[in-house]
């Protein structure tokens, strides 16, 4: 596959205004269709950003011979459902993060895109942020010497109007929507120290089950780290590495920083100033993976070596874990909550 590869948008959302013009902006991507719950929201959304085909339900858009590649940008309880249709239908798949609601959907998911050999990737473009990658370019051979301590946090009160955040049954809450965020940035400098469990939980889940804090610390080894998210309170988006002689604050947000410094001795006497670190960003910050994406699937791969499927299993199993911890501290009597536990029979036929 030479050029370009032929992306299609499946749902009209913030998410996906927000991202199309980075896609715009990369290379080796041609937008050429999307859906919409609607035809003419999808006619709308179709002549506003310049995109040549609009279809107003998912399957006839998965139809189309031209697509080569699906970029689902729906309410996260739609994403296995819509994933799973798509890899049927031979389309490789970029879907936003969470991947799925949980780590079993995200398992029999990554199971089936081998299945049919395409490619199928969680959005995470923090992991292809060139300052988040020079950052484990200068982490890796111990220039703060061995990682002991990482922070992370996201959060801010969603507004009650993003319906997303504050349904259940949309797979909704803080650790889905923001928490994958930060458990996966921890993840990438504890993993080395061990295997990345969770140690304790603060929280909230309210009756519905939709989390709306959470402050968690997990363990790997000798190192551990603190994470903050939350949807119902403002959170500092920041960021920091320790370790045995030096640490590392990394740009606010963290999740798309511009760079970070580097105290390689700490600030105690005779500490040398610290260094500081600068990339460029492009567009928004979203073309770096779009490129890595488009370049994967013209390349054979079925998976991306930054951000495997094994990694997005990884960070939902700790979120599974940090949901269970706090449903059975705030409500022993699960009930309601237990579809979280359990993969949902979603029909296959759902549409943006």
């Amino acid at each position: 596959m030479a050029g370009k590869t032929r992306w299609a948008v499946a749902g009209t959302g913030g998410i996906t205004a927000r991202t199309l013009p980075d896609l715009a902006l990369t290379e080796n991507v041609e937008v050429v269709a999307v859906s919409s719950r609607t035809q003419p929201r999808a006619d709308t959304f179709a002549s506003e950003f310049g995109i040549p085909r609009s279809y107003g339900a998912y399957h006839a858009m998965l139809a189309d011979p031209d697509v080569d590649l699906v970029y689902i940008c729906t309410p996260n309880g739609s994403h296995f459902a819509m994933a799973a249709q798509a890899v049927r239908a031979g389309k490789h798949v970029l879907c936003e993060k969470p991947f799925t609601v949980n780590a079993a959907q995200a398992s029999r998911l990554a199971d089936l895109a081998r299945e049919h050999n395409v490619f199928s990737m969680e959005a995470m473009w923090m992991k292809f942020n060139p300052a988040v990658q020079r950052l484990r370019e200068v982490v890796e051979p111990g220039t703060i010497g061995t990682v002991r301590h990482v922070t992370a946090g996201m959060g801010f009160p969603a507004p009650a109007t993003a319906s997303r955040f504050w349904s259940a049954e949309q797979g909704g809450g803080a650790l889905l929507d923001l928490g994958v965020y930060v458990i996966t940035f921890a993840e990438m400098f504890l993993a080395e120290a061990g295997e990345v469990t969770v140690s304790s939980v603060l929280g909230h889940v309210r009756e519905d089950g939709v989390d709306t804090r959470a402050l968690v610390t997990l363990a790997a080894g000798e190192a551990a780290a603190q994470i903050a998210t939350s949807i119902d309170h403002t959170v500092i988006p920041t960021a920091s590495i320790a370790g045995t002689s030096g640490f590392i604050l990394v740009d606010m947000p963290f999740w798309v920083p511009k760079g970070f410094d580097v105290y390689s001795r700490g600030l105690g006497p005779g500490a040398p100033p610290p260094t500081r670190v600068e990339t460029e960003t492009e567009g928004t910050g979203y073309v770096p993976m779009f490129r890595a994406v488009s370049e994967a699937v013209q390349s054979g791969r079925t998976e991306h070596p930054a951000h495997p499927l094994s990694a997005t299993i990884r960070t939902l199993e700790l979120v599974d874990e940090v949901r269970r911890q706090l449903l059975d501290t705030h409500y022993p009597a699960r009930g309601a909550l237990d579809p979280w536990d359990s993969i949902p029979e979603v029909p296959l036929d759902v549409r943006t």
